[in-house]
């Protein structure tokens, strides 16, 4: 199992507004199923900027890619994402 950042961009603020409450659902099912591991958002909502970061557990980029294409804002042409892989930062804060 790996560990994986998810990021959203904003590209359409208008269609990223109109599919919010299907999106916040879809969100809610990868933590139920244990996907999701955290995530933050940004609060600089403008187009072109990155809107969040979620890690994610899973065995391959491309699994997590896959989720993430039936994601509302995603498949409606409001958010663009990419998979990277992450690694926790070795030094304590």
């Amino acid at each position: 199992m790996g560990t994986y950042a998810l990021i959203y961009k904003i590209v359409d603020m208008d269609k990223n507004a109109a599919n919010r409450p299907p999106h916040v659902e879809f969100l809610r099912g990868l933590l139920r199923e244990g996907k999701i591991e955290t995530g933050w958002k940004f609060p600089d909502y403008d187009t072109g900027l990155i809107q969040a970061v979620l890690i994610c557990k899973a065995d391959t980029k491309e699994e997590v890619a896959g989720w993430f294409e039936k994601d509302p804002v995603i498949s409606s042409g409001a958010r663009t994402f990419e998979v990277r892989d992450a690694e926790k930062m070795a030094i304590k804060f």
